[in-house]
């Protein structure tokens, strides 16, 4: 299940004692920020967490699939974002590999 932004700002506004409302203008103003920088082609880090950078995706090829056609899909940017291995290890409940689940 994908999570909007509004979920997000609830369970930040839990997490962080604030209001909603402030946890929704924060969630906002990261997003703004992070675009301001990523249009500028610099890289965010955040320690612990991850970073976010803008990459070239090369020309290749590509298929329609409602039709089935070939065609060419252009250079494009994409955002990217590298999780650390600080982010990792909480997401699998410790540095140990078990991903949370007991033994």
């Amino acid at each position: 299940m994908a999570i909007c932004k509004k979920e997000f700002a609830d369970r930040m506004a839990e997490n962080g004692g604030m209001t909603k409302k402030a946890a929704f203008n924060a969630v906002g103003a990261f997003i703004e920020t992070l675009k301001d920088y990523l249009s500028k082609d610099e890289k965010v880090m955040f320690t612990g967490f991850g970073r976010f950078e803008m990459r070239t995706v090369k020309e290749k090829k590509g298929r329609n699939l409602h039709t089935g056609e070939t065609c060419i899909i252009p250079e494009h940017e994409c955002v990217r974002f590298c999780a650390s291995d600080l982010l990792y290890d909480g997401i699998k409940g410790g540095d140990d590999g078990t991903y949370g689940t007991e033994e």
